[in-house]
Parts: C-alpha cells; structure tokens; sequence
C-alpha cells in the first residue's frame, strides 16, 4: 500500500454511495461533498493536507475522516 492510500471506507451522501482509498480521495470527499462543516470535518482537511506535506500519515486521516462522517451523520462502513 502506497503512504497515502488506506483501507477502503465506503460513505452515503445525499443517496449517493461512494468508497473512499486514498488521502486525495477523502480531501475530495470533505471539500465537494460534505454536508456541513464540523469541526471533525475541518480536522480531517488539516490531516488531509498534513499528510500531503509528510506530516502525518494515511492512516490518521482515514480515522479523521470517520470521525468526520459519525459528526455529520453520514452513513459509512469500513
């Protein structure tokens, strides 16, 4: 597995499912399809891009972006 891709996580939104692998993927995801911006939401961009500067790693932002989806209520699986 490449250092930015990670388990799969499969979210709904608005009806629409989509599975999530990567750390672009989840950036994507928290910007263009999120509902609401939480705070769990905005931690999880700042991951996002932390990872992207090598400062954190995939798995981090995997568990910040479930973290963002039990926040707003988003239906997930993992």
């Amino acid at each position: 597995m490449s250092k930015r891709t990670f388990k799969p996580v499969k979210i709904t939104i608005k009806g629409k499912t989509k599975t999530v692998y990567t750390v672009l993927q989840a950036g994507n995801a928290l910007l263009n399809d999120w509902p609401e911006q939480t705070p769990a939401a905005r931690a999880a961009e700042l991951l996002v891009l932390d990872a992207f500067n090598d400062i954190s790693d995939a798995e981090h932002v995997r568990r910040a972006f479930i973290a963002a989806a039990k926040a707003s209520d988003i239906k997930f699986s993992s």
